[in-house]
């Protein structure tokens, strides 16, 4: 059951990224905040990089068909959740498109990128309750002995040939950019501090 420990973590991970966003944008959108392009081009790069490229293709690869034969029930929720994972990449990437036409024009396309990112702030909290309430209760539930086994071996080794063989530290580092680029109280950057 190692793999439900990852999971949690890497959802964790990105709820933070997201919270983060979500937390900016408010105070961009109030005028306490001068818009930070820079987080923001970051909090993009780690969705697009780790959620989209990594984490969700281990669930659909290895989590999710073990679970599908253990828990035939939850059909339609595989289905959603497969569909949720293309769907999430395409919003990252129109995230992207708005992010970018927002930093050429930050009065004319702030409207459109606040209403971009908060949907898709939105979008991931629902994706990650649904995985979290309903597959993840399912898998601790109905996967057997034999089943953690590959499906462990598979999540410990995250050696994604897209990424390498220690993809995880690119995205330690990505995060911790997030973290150190952040105004606080979400970040460790100081207010004020170009």
């Amino acid at each position: 059951m190692q793999t439900l420990g990852i999971i949690q973590r890497e959802h964790r991970a990105i709820a933070a990224v997201i919270h983060c966003l979500d937390q900016l944008l408010r105070e961009v959108r109030s005028g306490e905040l001068e818009p930070p392009f820079d987080v923001f081009e970051q909090i993009v790069a780690y969705m697009h990089d780790f959620p989209d490229q990594l984490h969700h293709p281990k669930e659909d690869n290895y989590l999710f068909p073990v679970l599908a034969k253990r828990a035939p029930e939850l059909g339609a929720a595989f289905d959603l959740l497969r569909r949720q994972h293309v769907e999430g990449a395409q919003r990252t990437v129109d995230l992207l498109a708005k992010l970018e036409a927002y930093k050429q024009d930050p009065k004319a396309n702030f409207a459109a990128f606040d209403e971009a990112a908060t949907d898709f702030v939105e979008y991931q909290r629902e994706h990650i309750a649904l995985e979290e309430s309903r597959i993840m209760p399912a898998a601790r539930k109905s996967l057997t002995a034999v089943d953690w086994q590959a499906i462990d071996a598979a999540f410990a080794k995250n050696d994604d040939p897209i990424f390498g063989d220690k993809p995880q530290s690119k995205f330690n580092k990505l995060f911790s950019r997030i973290v150190s680029s952040a105004p606080e109280p979400w970040g460790l950057k100081a207010r004020g501090q170009a």
